[in-house]
């Protein structure tokens, strides 16, 4: 079922415009782009193009209710991703002239899963390719570089990373973030990409970072609130990538970060795998990024315990130029 589109805006990931386009559904994932938005207002071109679509039930109606709950791939790399309570059905369908779709209950425009990270999946797949990665991972960067938290979920990314963006970095993100493989041989450096101006929190969280007063969005099924950036934090579209970090929560651990050897960092990263644990790439172009990355950036290891100045003073320090640097 698709609603009349009325409005649309121009977004930038990674160096690549997307047309946002639909009716009043996009004031339910507005807020979660906010900080890639390039042009508030255009006319929808024909592609590429992300296509928000309203519907009672969409998960419910043919073809999709006969397909399971999760991701199914198509011929010639389409994605289509079904989920159930809330409903809602993910599309990608690549091409000369890509298009992505998203078509969401009032129920799933409403969840803090959807307005915290809208069309994730259809948004991996359309950038996946051997040097650009979606990944589960957070992001903060200070004056242009900028440094990646990885870790299964619950190891402390979502702390760490907003944790340093109150202490004066920028943030770009909570949990996902997309990466770019450089180019040493053209002096290309590694990138690390924003995409959402959002966070989840626990109440935990919510509580030791002091953000009871930031916009909530929603709330998502596991409890935690999806909540907006208050003013006070700056969000950041692009930095060069100069360190990775494995977090690990409940872990005082050393007072220094401990470099790790690259065949632990690719296996550290392998938390980070969205395209490959959601059907949204390859595996073979995930690994080709990853293992680029591990070549070009120093990958680390770092204990979490609950001193946020101690966490937050290690993590500027990585992000300092090398002495001698201009």
């Amino acid at each position: 079922m698709t609603t009349g589109v009325d409005s649309s805006f121009v977004v930038r990931i990674a160096g690549r415009p997307l047309a946002v386009c639909g009716g009043g559904e996009l004031a339910a994932i507005r807020p979660a782009l906010t900080g890639i938005i390039e042009q508030a207002e255009t006319v929808c071109p024909s592609a590429p193009v992300l296509r928000i679509n309203a519907a009672p039930e969409p998960s419910s109606v043919l073809p999709w209710s006969l397909l399971s709950t999760g991701s199914h791939r198509g011929r010639g790399g389409s994605l289509a991703v079904i989920r159930r309570g809330p409903s809602s059905v993910e599309q990608y369908q690549p091409g000369p002239d890509p298009l992505l779709l998203l078509d969401a209950s009032p129920a799933a425009l409403a969840s803090g899963d959807l307005r915290a990270q809208p069309a994730h999946y259809a948004l991996a797949a359309w950038l996946s390719s051997r040097t650009l990665q979606m990944v589960h991972a957070g992001a903060v960067a200070r004056n242009g570089r900028g440094v990646l938290f990885i870790g299964v979920g619950g190891r402390g990314k979502t702390t760490t990373a907003l944790a340093c963006a109150r202490a004066g970095c920028q943030f770009l993100g909570d949990d996902l973030c997309v990466v770019e493989a450089g180019d040493p041989g053209r002096s290309v450096p590694p990138m690390v990409h924003g995409v959402y101006s959002t966070a989840k929190l626990n109440a935990d969280s919510l509580r030791r970072l002091e953000a009871g007063d930031w916009p909530i969005l929603g709330v998502t099924p596991s409890g935690k609130a999806a909540v907006a950036l208050p003013d006070a934090i700056t969000f950041s579209r692009s930095a060069q990538l100069v360190a990775i970090v494995a977090v690990k929560a409940g872990d005082d651990g050393p007072l220094l970060p401990r470099r790790v050897s690259p065949r632990a960092a690719i296996q550290l990263l392998s938390s980070t795998a969205l395209p490959i644990a959601s059907g949204s790439g390859s595996p073979r172009d995930w690994l080709s990024t990853a293992s680029a990355l591990i070549r070009e950036v120093p990958a680390y290891e770092l204990g979490l315990g609950w001193d946020l100045e101690r966490v937050t003073s290690a993590i500027i320090e990585l992000l300092l130029p090398p002495a001698g640097a201009p």
